[in-house]
């Protein structure tokens, strides 16, 4: 239930914020593990060199605090990575959904995905789709590989 409620928290605040005065459709792909929830979005956008955005958000679920973190996300179209250390991880350490990007261009056309994108090809085109988390807490250093999955249309 907790986890449910993470990640309807996350979709409310990327309705919230919106991307673009396009956002009439959205693909929701979402993964977690005991220690983390990843939720990504992909979602048009209104601009010259991106066709699309996918933002990614990542809840901690654990109780320690997370002094580094490190993520990797993994595209068919590349591989978009960053690091935070402890000025930018107090949204994440209170358990808060937490940005961590927002465009990432569409390299491999200028149609896909869309609106009506069959869910068998957004299925087979993010099969692979997966998160990798490095991070330092108290208790040393961890990693993980989050896969994420296409989320049901209501």
């Amino acid at each position: 239930m907790r986890q449910i409620v993470l990640i309807l928290f996350a979709m409310l605040l990327i309705s919230v914020g919106g991307c673009s005065a396009n956002d009439d459709w959205v693909h929701t792909f979402t993964g977690e593990s005991d220690k983390w929830s990843v939720v990504m979005e992909i979602r048009p956008t209104e601009s010259e060199h991106t066709h699309v955005v996918y933002p990614f958000y990542l809840t901690k679920k654990m109780e320690n605090d997370v002094t580094k973190l490190h993520f990797e996300a993994h595209l068919v179209n590349g591989n978009p990575s960053g690091n935070f250390d402890h000025d930018y991880l107090k949204k994440l350490n209170d358990k808060q959904p937490f940005l961590l990007f927002k465009e990432y261009p569409n390299l491999l056309s200028t149609d896909f995905p869309a609106k009506d994108t069959p869910k068998e090809q957004l299925e087979y085109y993010f099969s692979e789709l997966k998160m990798d988390i490095k991070w330092t807490d108290d208790r040393g250093e961890h990693q993980e590989q989050i896969p994420l999955k296409l989320q049901k249309a209501p």
